[in-house]
């Protein structure tokens, strides 16, 4: 039988800082939440360059993502065959992500590239039938607020020992 080990501080702040995302944005926490969970870090130093990598990745992969789903609508209009327009988009989502990586790469950050591209897709793909900037910028606002809740709670409540 598995043993119960003690519940640790990190995942007492962790589910506090979900905790205060779902009471202060209940109408869409999911993003936020999601974002603090990476957030909470072993020390406050790490939190930062967590809600750092989380927040500037998602920003910079939700406008590529914007500007691709873009493009890609606008392939819809030029009339051609239904296959053919699958194709086309399916390639341009595909240039898509060599960009996203090559801008992360470009700014020395490629720590950053896994969370653009997520969120570059979620903008190309799974939310294509949304509203493109308000998806995107509900993304962005979620994420930073979800990292802002992260810093608060790792810096303020029993901050962790620098190394």
């Amino acid at each position: 039988m598995p043993q119960i080990t003690n519940i640790g501080l990190r995942t007492l702040k962790t589910a506090l800082a979900v905790f205060l995302c779902l009471l202060i944005s209940p109408s869409e926490p999911f993003f936020a939440c999601m974002t603090v969970i990476f957030c909470i870090q072993n020390t406050v130093n790490d939190s930062i360059q967590a809600a750092l990598t989380r927040s500037l990745g998602t920003l910079l992969g939700g406008i590529l993502g914007l500007i691709f789903l873009c493009l890609c609508r606008y392939i819809q209009t030029l009339g051609l065959s239904f296959y053919l327009t699958k194709l086309i988009t399916y390639l341009l989502i595909s240039i898509g992500i060599i960009i996203t990586i090559q801008c992360f790469n470009l700014l020395h950050r490629p720590s950053w590239i896994p969370i653009g591209c997520i969120v570059f897709l979620a903008v190309t793909t799974a939310n294509a039938d949304k509203a493109p900037l308000f998806y995107t910028v509900n993304r962005v606002v979620e994420t930073f607020f979800g990292s802002f809740i992260a810093l608060l709670v790792n810096r303020f409540i029993t901050p962790p020992k620098t190394r």
